[in-house]
C-alpha cells in the first residue's frame, strides 16, 4: 500500500482573524401595566378614605351620643378592666375629641378626593395622576396624624384600659397607612420603565462596541 500524505494548510487572513464589531441593542420597553394597576388601587384606596372621612365628619358634628351608642362602645372595655368607664367620661371624651375628628375628616376627604381624581389620569398614563396621588397622600398623612393625636390626647384624659390602647393604635395606624399610600402612588415615578410609559413610551437603546486589536 502506498502511503498518502496530506498536507493541510490553514490560511487565515488578517481581517478574518479579528472578530467583527458587534452592536448590542438593548431596547427597554415602557411598563404600561404597572401604572394602570396602581391606578386601580388608588381608586379603591381613595374611596375608602372618603368613607372614613364621612364617618369622622359625622362624629365631629354630633354633640351628644345616645345611651345606646355609648353602651355599645363601652360594653367590651368595661368587661375587661376593674375601673369602669362611665357614660359621662365617654361623653366628655367625645366632646373633647370632636375637633380632632373634624381635622382628620376634612384632611382625609381632601386626600381621598385627590387620589380618586388622580386615578383616571394615571390609568391613561398621565404623570399628573401620580402627582395628584402623592399630594393627596401627603395631605392625608399630615391631617390624619394631627387629628389622631388630638383624639388620642382626649382619650388619655378621659379613657383607660383597652379603649385607650385602641385609640393609640389607631393613631399610629393612620400614619402607617398614609405612608404606604404615598409610597404606592409614587411607584410609577420611581420605576424607570413605568416612568417611560408616563413620558410617552420612548425607548432607550444602549449600544456596546467591542474593539479588538489585531496582532
Amino acid at each position: 500500500m502506498s502511503e498518502k500524505q496530506f498536507d493541510f494548510s490553514i490560511r487565515m487572513d488578517k481581517e478574518d482573524s479579528v472578530p467583527k464589531e458587534e452592536d448590542f441593542d438593548f431596547a427597554i420597553k415602557p411598563d404600561t401595566k404597572g401604572p394602570k394597576t396602581v391606578a386601580v388601587l388608588m381608586l379603591f384606596g381613595g374611596i375608602l378614605l372618603l368613607l372614613l372621612a364621612y364617618g369622622d365628619f359625622q362624629l365631629s358634628q354630633k354633640e351628644d351620643l345616645t345611651q345606646a351608642e355609648i353602651d355599645i362602645v363601652l360594653e367590651t372595655p368595661n368587661s375587661d378592666i376593674d375601673t369602669e368607664i362611665t357614660t359621662e367620661d365617654y361623653q366628655k371624651f367625645h366632646d373633647s375629641a370632636r375637633q380632632g375628628y373634624l381635622i382628620r375628616g376634612a384632611g382625609l376627604a381632601i386626600s381621598g378626593a385627590l387620589i380618586v381624581l388622580g386615578s383616571p389620569y394615571l390609568f391613561m398614563l398621565n404623570r399628573k395622576g401620580a402627582l395628584l396621588g402623592i399630594e393627596g397622600a401627603a395631605i392625608g398623612l399630615v391631617t390624619g396624624v394631627l387629628g389622631s393625636v388630638l383624639i388620642n390626647n382626649s382619650a388619655e384624659q378621659y379613657l383607660s384600659g383597652a379603649l385607650l390602647l385602641t385609640y393609640r393604635i389607631l393613631m399610629y395606624l393612620c400614619g402607617v397607612c398614609m405612608l404606604v399610600c404615598g409610597a404606592l402612588t409614587s411607584l410609577p415615578l420611581l420605576n424607570a420603565r413605568a416612568r417611560m410609559a408616563l413620558n410617552g413610551g420612548h425607548k432607550v437603546k444602549l449600544a456596546t462596541n467591542q474593539d479588538t486589536e489585531s496582532e
